[in-house]
């Protein structure tokens, strides 16, 4: 079985090769569309033979995985440090403050959010798209479980990890549709703020908001 995409950080060479893979991917299929680039076009942009990449990556689609996954990741360890005392969006607010994203953690944010945008209208690269949210889904089961104090294999904490997963599948959409298609400015107070809805509308407010003493 192979290991988790969100297991891979960026120590390591073969990590920091496939996240340097997948951001050249990234780059080429928003500017050429998935169809117009080959996995020679990606393997060419990332200065490596093409019989290299695929030791990488199954797929061409599959190349996007790594970038979606520094997202999923950094919300995770994000719910993993998350204060009993304040409510998610609260906690996010202050650590991004506290410790803003670098430019190239920027710029992958942005990559992450035209990859969405394509996924809507490209079945192949919707499969490597729903395979991250996926394992995301899975990891944050013991982070709710943790929080709401209730075993791991219970089955609320499965179910508001579903819900929380798939609203935030629709709001990466929506606010990737307005940013990167209408070029529209998404505060990241307003980006905060339909999470936050997207949390408690999920889970019927019983997440999102501090543990009740």
């Amino acid at each position: 079985m192979t290991a988790s995409i969100l297991d891979e950080g960026s120590d390591g060479r073969r990590a920091q090769a496939r996240l340097d893979v997948s951001r050249h991917a990234c780059a080429l299929f928003w500017e050429r569309g998935v169809s117009a680039t080959s996995g020679d076009d990606i393997a060419t942009a990332a200065g490596l033979s093409t019989r290299t990449v695929w030791r990488y990556f199954r797929t061409k689609e599959s190349c996007v995985e790594p970038v979606l996954a520094r997202s999923a990741r950094r919300f995770l360890e994000l719910a993993r440090r998350w204060p009993p005392e304040l409510s998610l969006i609260e906690h996010m607010a202050a650590s991004y403050q506290d410790n803003p994203l670098t430019p190239q953690e920027i710029a992958d944010e942005i990559s992450a959010l035209q990859i969405t945008t394509l996924s809507v209208t490209e079945p192949a690269l919707r499969t490597a798209y729903l395979l991250v949210h996926d394992e995301m889904e899975r990891a944050f089961v013991p982070i709710i479980a943790d929080r709401l104090g209730l075993a791991h294999d219970n089955l609320t904490p499965r179910l508001f990890a579903a819900a929380v997963t798939a609203a935030f599948r629709v709001v990466d959409e929506d606010v990737g549709h307005r940013a990167i298609v209408e070029k529209e400015k998404v505060t990241q107070q307003e980006a905060l703020a339909l999470i936050d809805r997207a949390i408690r509308d999920a889970t019927n407010g019983q997440l999102g908001g501090p543990v009740p003493r």
